[in-house]
């Protein structure tokens, strides 16, 4: 399958079942929870912004990343109607804003999700490496992260099939654990 192929199926795929639902979603979560969700796409990103954002911050950007800039720069994933969400994905204006952390060079902070950053290491993907994703805390340095071992491709998808959770701790809880750390 083609890289970024699935980035353009997952928001299709999201935005029909949002339009058939007059824009709300109906979630199953953890532990039996349901609840609702809204999802806010913004306006894409062209080819010329794309190069002029990559010539502003001296790399290239990866493909799948790019794709996904070119449907939406940025969205708003997972949102409760009411009251709003910690779900999202940074505009390329956002991303200049939020990417602030000393050291910064070869790091964009792509994402915050409830407390979470997703960010990508640019050194790794601009040396060939396809696994450049990586999560840290929201008060975290860049070198605390922890790799995801995926791309944006891969974790966007994951991250709408497991409807806005924060599926990459899921290892993290065992049953010796889980009902203790709750």
């Amino acid at each position: 399958m083609e890289e970024s192929t699935i980035i353009a199926r997952t928001i299709s795929s999201l935005k029909k079942r949002l339009e058939s639902n007059n824009n709300v979603l109906t979630l199953q979560l953890e532990e039996g929870f349901i609840t609702e969700a809204t999802c806010t796409y913004y306006e894409p990103v062209s080819d010329a912004e794309l190069a002029a954002f990559s010539n502003r911050i001296g790399y290239q950007l990866p493909d799948d990343y790019a794709a996904f800039l070119k449907i939406a720069n940025g969205c708003r994933l997972f949102d409760d109607p009411n009251y709003g969400g910690e779900n999202y994905l940074y505009s390329l204006e956002e991303i200049l804003q939020f990417t602030y952390e000393e050291p910064c060079e070869g790091y964009l902070k792509i994402g915050y999700f409830y407390q979470d950053n997703i960010f990508i290491d640019l050194n790794l993907f601009n040396r060939g490496q396809k696994n450049y994703l990586f999560v840290k805390g929201h008060t975290s340095q860049f070198s605390e992260g922890r790799p995801l071992h995926m791309n944006f491709e891969l974790w966007f998808d994951r991250f709408v099939i497991s409807q806005g959770t924060k599926f990459w701790n899921y290892s993290i809880y065992t049953a010796e654990n889980y009902y203790s750390t709750r």
